[in-house]
């Protein structure tokens, strides 16, 4: 505080005592599936360029578990990002894996393994030579790896002046922390090798000539893929610690029995409901129901939910049919692939709320469905009839629109949580103030705190409300804070317990758009 000494005026910052609420993240999704390759703990990707570096491809080699040769992630994670999502996690469901050790030759054993667990690594291989700089002391390593469908191996990446020395600053072990294909095992290096080596290799990428230099992993195993083994809601534990996602996608398999897509859901469906945090909306595919009649497919799919093999639950959406995409790793003129249509949903969902927030049902013309040929049934009204009430949400071909997601309903569609945005805002408002108000456990509990917390929850609900998230002409209409003696009595202050009411007046899509039209009759005097 600045000294009084002459007459004037004095101006002072003071703490408001308010606290800011960060609006919590909607847009970044989990997917659990099978990879190529890659870390078996959750993994961050800002893009399809980052999985790649991180996950693989679309294709797995030959002899792999499971039996479908394209990795259906690939596609779905391509879905995601190119309509509208920006972040995701991505875990590799694999159990009981191997990582495949350096092969022993001719030479000494090379010191590297793969960098993660599975078949594909018995098609890496490593090669050495000498350091550019000509320190004998150092070496350059050279990962090679056989793409699947492809017989000639790659160069795929190159490590120079490399040292066995642990006190080096540019120590082997260290350095291949960055590598995506491999690791360094402790152990004997064999002796540089010459350039003979790598003959046939260029910058450019061009297959290598194997020799008794090129050392092949051998021993990665698959592990069980299989999600319907029971695996899959040990696997989902797994993302337990993750508390900055909003969405899961299990993408359903290729070429897999719809019960075992059914099985599949369902426990991603018991994963979100059961989260403590209770923070996570999974978007679900439906069984495919392949070569069947558009009103076989429909009925059948209806059967799931009406017969009960699918448990009911407000924290997720399922949806109908699948989708037609161009395969760029498939064979022939114009090829293509039909895929569960879950991972286009949540890039749409992330599309509307980065346009419109949170509150705005991720559906109607404005949710098109990008890079998308085709729906694998073309859905009419009356089949619509059949799955909407019971929560199952069609995509449809619409005139002028394209495919569109048509649809905006939870698996509870008889509760007050029965539309997708309204559970979906409930999350994000949970998950904003259980983070935004962290600062008040172990505050003095008596009026000064309840203050606080009607002024910061308050502030960031009047916000919202401008933004136009809540029903309601007035902020008294669209939600309500509440703490104070009569949330907090006596009792539960002497037990340490404060009580906070929040209420909000959800917006709820128009889903059915009704006009009523009459003539309008002239009568004569």
């Amino acid at each position: 505080m600045p000294a009084r000494l002459h007459p004037g005026v004095y101006v002072e910052e003071v703490p408001s005592g308010a606290r800011a609420i960060e609006a919590a993240g909607t847009s970044t999704a989990i997917f659990v599936g099978d990879t190529e390759r890659g870390p078996l703990i959750p993994t961050r990707i800002k893009g399809v360029a980052d999985y790649e570096r991180q996950f693989g491809g679309f294709k797995r080699h030959a002899g792999t578990a499971p039996a479908a040769s394209s990795v259906v992630m690939r596609y779905a994670i391509d879905a995601f990002f190119r309509n509208g999502g920006t972040s995701a996690y991505v875990l590799r469901a694999i159990t009981n894996t191997t990582v495949a050790p350096a092969k022993t030759g001719t030479r000494a054993s090379l010191g590297v393994v793969a960098s993660s667990p599975g078949a594909w690594s018995d098609n890496l291989g490593v090669v050495l030579g000498d350091s550019s700089d000509g320190d004998a002391n150092r070496f350059r390593l050279f990962v090679v790896y056989t793409f699947p469908g492809t017989s000639d191996g790659v160069i795929v990446e190159r490590w120079d002046r490399l040292s066995a020395n642990p006190t080096d600053e540019n120590y082997a072990k260290d350095v291949l922390l960055r590598s995506s294909y491999i690791r360094w095992k402790d152990g004997p290096v064999v002796k540089p090798a010459g350039p003979a080596d790598v003959a046939g290799a260029s910058p450019l990428d061009t297959a290598i000539v194997a020799s008794a230099a090129t050392h092949l992993m051998t021993g990665g195993t698959q592990g069980n893929a299989d999600f319907p083994n029971g695996s899959l809601p040990g696997l989902l534990s797994a993302l337990d610690e993750i508390t900055d996602a909003s969405l899961l996608v299990v993408p359903a398999q290729l070429g897999e029995a719809d019960n075992d897509v059914v099985v599949r859901t369902q426990a991603a469906l018991d994963y979100v409901t059961g989260r403590p945090r209770q923070d996570l909306f999974c978007v679900a595919d439906m069984p495919r129901s392949a070569n069947k009649s558009t009103t076989e497919a429909a009925s059948a799919t209806a059967a799931y939910i009406r017969n009960a093999v699918l448990t009911t639950t407000n924290f997720g959406g399922v949806y109908f049919p699948w989708i037609e995409i161009s395969d760029p790793a498939g064979v022939g003129r114009d090829p293509t692939l039909v895929i569960g249509p879950s991972s286009f949903v949540a890039g749409i969902c992330a599309r509307t709320d980065q346009r419109r927030g949170v509150w705005k049902a991720p559906a109607g013309l404005e949710a098109t469905v990008l890079n998308s040929r085709r729906l694998d049934y073309n859905l009419l009204d009356a089949h619509q009839d059949d799955l909407n009430p019971l929560g199952i949400n069609g995509l449809r071909a619409q005139p002028g629109g394209g495919n569109v997601v048509w649809g905006a309903r939870t698996m509870q569609p008889s509760t007050e949580w029965r539309y997708v945005p309204v559970r979906r805002t409930a999350i994000f408002l949970r998950t904003s103030i259980y983070n935004g108000i962290q600062w008040a456990v172990f505050e003095p509990n008596d009026e000064p705190l309840w203050a606080q917390l009607r002024l910061t929850i308050g502030g960031f609900m009047e916000q919202l409300f401008r933004q136009g998230a809540f029903a309601g002409r007035t902020t008294r209409e669209a939600f309500y804070v509440k703490c104070d003696a009569e949330t907090t009595p006596e009792a539960d202050q002497i037990a340490g317990i404060v009580n906070v009411a929040v209420g909000f007046a959800p917006l709820r899509p128009a889903e059915f758009v009704v006009v009523r039209l009459s003539q309008i009759v002239n009568q004569k005097a």
